[in-house]
């Protein structure tokens, strides 16, 4: 069998060799940009690895699928896998030393919008020889790379003797570029914000390489510069920037924990929907002892969504998800890491399998110092067979691990019982039986869960002094009742903000949203500092209460009387919400208040792909 593998010598050895290039140039790029990372994790260098790995897999696939027809060819066929193997070094040593350098102006990989920008007008012809004088070195390092590899590939001949049988080592190479360009067996391909799995959010572009990015955002959306107005208008329509502190709810430094509930529709909350019929008692009760919201919307329908909005104040407002856009990359701000630099210990937990949806990744760029999911869960027969770890042994573990944590503490807690396809244990099936949707049963499932953990959480000694915040992902299997699809009621969550003895129990009607909720929290805590979010805070006025989304190329806007739809230029669609405006008579909306709505709007497109192009989502 080993004798069977022989061919294999000859393109793991080129292949090597270039992967040992591609260490070396991050090497490199950490010696040319030094000041930005001044201690450096051993960890960014293995876990890089990995990520090259994946790059090579793809972008050396022509010269792979050569190889595989004869490992060491002559000939003809010998001069194309010489010149796809070139070809492949040309494009990925050019990725690679082109950050070397201009890393320091972006202060992140570049991505495939790095080929817009470079051919937009005749820029790139007035600058290169400019670039080139300059950054002489880089121009030298990519060259030696080329030559590096010129040796590996000659010192990579064989004797050119064709051993048989040829199945084992075409198999073994099969199997091994599969996995590589996956980045592993995990549950879904390797992406950008996986980097944070090791090394800090800072450190994210040392772990990762200027191929593996350019590839995985090639035919991501990429945002347009929009200017509806003057910059000084949006940023008093939208602001982004906040600065807080002379009115704190909070004086002694209190815990918080945020608390997402899957799929938990406000529409399903008795007290909410107006009819005392609802699937979540539990939560019920608790809008009646703390700061509740009866207008509160997600910022997209997606999980994957959700959890950015809540914890780093960032909308939906593109096709693509944040979590896996070529923007991913780009330090933000999030509640955690705003928190630990206030010498907080921050934690996030999620029962469902490490990996799904990108959760451990992002927790890791957001900052959280540590994940607990399924994989670290001590009970694998609590397990549901399906998504992961039940809401009810899932929020125990949860309560009894907070005991353990240095205070104060911000941790996130996910829930996942109550996910499509809504299966439960026969006992709780038979427990909470009834309503008229799947979901219904798995929502009181998840509602009694949540109970049982506060009950617990009341036991403890740091219960009294921490802040909840109990919201929801998204929507999901919502009975409409005459509600159109696309709107407000696709959006709308219960939200609370709830810490006994210290916020007084109110229902709040101003419209709020996910992306709120971290100015909120800083505003009820007194953070003093500046800092960047595209939320504001529920306290106070910056501006108008509003919820903001994108769907099908359009965005939504709702605001307490009426919700407009827009492509950024034409309001498509908008109906009534208030008492006087209905979708039987939204003609009698005055034209110019459909018009200021249709303004916030534009205000807020332009602050969100602004600040994403710029790379501009922390204060300076």
């Amino acid at each position: 069998m080993i004798e069977a593998l022989k061919p294999l010598r000859s393109p793991l050895f080129r292949l090597g060799a270039v992967l040992l290039l591609f260490t070396l140039q991050r090497v490199l790029f950490l010696v040319l940009n030094a000041p930005t990372f001044p201690a450096p994790p051993l960890a960014a260098f293995l876990g890089g690895v990995r990520f090259d790995l994946s790059a090579i897999a793809w972008l050396y696939l022509p010269f792979i699928v050569v190889s595989l027809v004869r490992p060491d060819a002559r000939g003809t066929l010998g001069v194309v896998q010489k010149s796809t193997f070139h070809l492949s070094n040309l494009l990925c040593f050019f990725l690679n030393c082109t950050d070397l350098a201009y890393f320091n102006f972006t202060l992140k990989r570049s991505t495939a919008d790095l080929f817009g920008i470079a051919s937009g007008g005749n820029d790139l012809a007035h600058l290169a020889p400019v670039f080139l004088r300059d950054y002489w070195y880089v121009v030298l390092i990519f060259l030696g790379s080329m030559l590096l590899a010129e040796w590996a590939y000659r010192r990579g001949r064989s004797d050119g003797t064709i051993i048989r049988p040829w199945w084992p080592w075409r198999m073994v190479m099969v199997v091994a570029v599969v996995l590589a360009s996956r980045g592993g067996l995990q549950y879904i391909p390797l992406s950008v914000l996986d980097a944070g799995q090791y090394a800090p959010p800072a450190y994210m572009p040392l772990v990762l390489n200027t191929p593996f990015t350019v590839m995985t955002s090639i035919g991501k959306p990429v945002l347009v510069e929009r200017t509806f107005m003057p910059q000084e208008e949006a940023d008093r329509r939208w602001p982004v920037v906040h600065r807080y502190g002379d009115s704190a709810v909070v004086r002694t430094p209190p815990n918080v924990v945020v608390i997402v509930l899957e799929s938990f529709s406000a529409a399903y909350s008795g007290l909410l929907n107006g009819t005392g019929q609802g699937y979540m008692p539990f939560v019920d009760s608790l809008m009646g002892q703390g700061l509740a919201y009866t207008d509160a919307f997600a910022n997209g329908r997606r999980s994957i969504d959700g959890l950015p909005a809540i914890i780093a104040s960032m909308p939906k407002m593109m096709s693509e998800a944040f979590i896996t856009s070529p923007y991913a990359t780009t330090p933000f701000t999030s509640l955690p890491a705003v928190l630990a630099a206030k010498g907080y210990r921050t934690s996030f937990f999620h029962g469902g399998h490490n990996g799904t949806m990108g959760f451990d990744a992002f927790a890791g760029a957001a900052g959280f110092q540590r994940y607990v999911g399924r994989n670290e869960y001590p009970e694998p027969n609590d397990d549901d067979g399906v998504w992961g770890i039940r809401d009810v042994p899932f929020l125990q573990h949860f309560a009894r691990q907070l005991d353990l944590e240095q205070q104060p503490f911000m941790s996130c807690v996910f829930t996942l019982s109550s996910h499509h396809p809504y299966h439960l244990p026969e006992a709780e099936a038979r427990r909470f039986a009834g309503g008229t949707q799947p979901i219904h049963p798995t929502l009181l499932y998840a509602d009694d869960a949540l109970r049982r953990f506060f009950a617990t959480a009341a036991t403890k000694p740091w219960f009294r002094n921490t802040l909840f915040v109990i919201t929801a992902d998204h929507t999901a299997d919502l009975e409409r009742d005459g509600q159109e699809s696309g709107g407000a009621f696709d959006h709308w969550i219960p939200l609370i903000y709830y810490m006994p003895g210290t916020l007084s129990p109110r229902l709040e009607h101003r419209t709020t949203q996910q992306i709120d909720i971290l100015p909120t929290v800083l505003d009820l805590l007194g953070h003093r500092d500046p800092f960047f979010a595209f939320g504001a805070s529920s306290l106070r006025h910056e501006r108008p209460g509003a919820a903001i989304s994108e769907g099908n190329a359009t965005w939504l806007l709702v605001e307490q009387d009426l919700q407009i739809r827009s492509d950024g230029t034409e309001v498509r669609w908008t109906t009534g919400r208030g008492p006087g405006y209905t979708a039987a008579n939204i003609s009698d909306v005055p034209e110019q208040r459909k018009a200021e709505a249709q303004r916030t709007l534009q205000a807020a497109i332009q602050q969100f792909n602004a600040h994403l192009l710029h790379h501009e989502l922390t204060v300076k």
